[in-house]
């Protein structure tokens, strides 16, 4: 059982916090991603340190020609991964309609959209009382992780983020992301006993 990554929305719909726990490759900022969602990217080894296939290049060797340098990085960098904008909002998509279905479709008043599973994916969803949305995407062999979801409200979210002065909660005022490295630490925690 694997967790993918957990995405968190605030009230306008946008992700204000992405964090990716498959260690997939880096996916490109889009031009509406806001500051401080993705988690810095990983350092980037020098290209001319070293051969196309990853293996040192003896010291007397010339380095690769720019055109293969650049092809290997393009290759190597998000392959097959949509912009990080485009996938954040394609995954708010997804849960947005099924919410607004489900509730349409069922016979009680309550928020009754909880999960959805496809054969490559889980959704476990979490709408709180402050309108923010967390969605957390895992292998689709895991039971639910609704309770999870709410301890990351309940736990480091309101510690972190809420009760943090310093945090702006409202990404249409402050224009960024959360960026607070302790609830980014204590999410990855939470997420690493997954």
């Amino acid at each position: 059982m694997v967790a993918y990554g957990l995405y968190i929305y605030d009230r306008h719909c946008q992700c204000c916090f992405y964090s990716d726990l498959d260690q997939r490759p880096y996916p490109d900022p889009g031009p509406s991603t806001l500051p401080h969602v993705l988690p810095p990217p990983p350092p980037t080894p020098n290209p001319a340190a070293s051969s196309l296939d990853g293996a040192p290049l003896p010291r007397d060797a010339p380095p690769p020609p720019p055109q293969q340098q650049l092809a290997a990085l393009d290759d190597a960098k998000g392959k097959g991964r949509l912009a990080f904008d485009e996938e954040a909002k394609l995954v708010f998509g997804v849960v947005f309609s099924l919410r607004n279905m489900v509730s349409k479709l069922s016979p009680r008043d309550d928020e009754s959209f909880h999960s959805v599973s496809t054969s490559a994916y889980k959704l476990h969803y979490l709408r709180t009382p402050t309108a923010f949305h967390l969605v957390l995407v895992t292998s689709p062999s895991h039971p639910s992780l609704r309770p999870l979801l709410q301890q990351v409200y309940a736990g480091p979210f309101n510690e972190f983020v809420v009760r943090n002065p310093l945090a702006s909660l409202d990404t249409q005022v402050g224009g960024r992301g959360i960026d607070n490295r302790q609830f980014r630490r204590a999410v990855e925690k939470m997420l690493a006993a997954v």
